[in-house]
């Protein structure tokens, strides 16, 4: 039986093999950050797609995709049929 864990909390996620790596929503929502704390959100531009980063406030269209969650590095990009998907950079080690 195949299965994917979010790479973070290890919990089961619905299977991805183009996102294999995604953080799951529930780790998600304990916030998203810059290197610097900074909350971080992060949107399509409009209907069509593209992407948006907002750090506190401030929009930087398409230019801040790293972000941390629970002290995890991790790259936030345009899913590729809309949406953003979040994932690790390097997943964690089994333990």
């Amino acid at each position: 039986m195949e299965e994917q864990k979010c790479p973070i909390c290890k919990k089961n996620v619905e299977i991805s093999p183009r996102y294999p790596h995604y953080v799951c929503g529930e780790c998600r929502s304990t916030g998203v950050f810059t290197k610097e704390g900074k909350q971080i959100n992060f949107f399509n531009e409009d209907m069509s797609g593209g992407f948006l980063s907002q750090i506190e406030g401030e929009k930087k269209y398409g230019r801040e995709h790293t972000c941390y969650i629970k002290n995890v590095k991790c790259y936030a990009d345009e899913a590729r049929f809309g949406g953003i998907v979040i994932q690790v950079y390097k997943p964690l080690e089994e333990k």
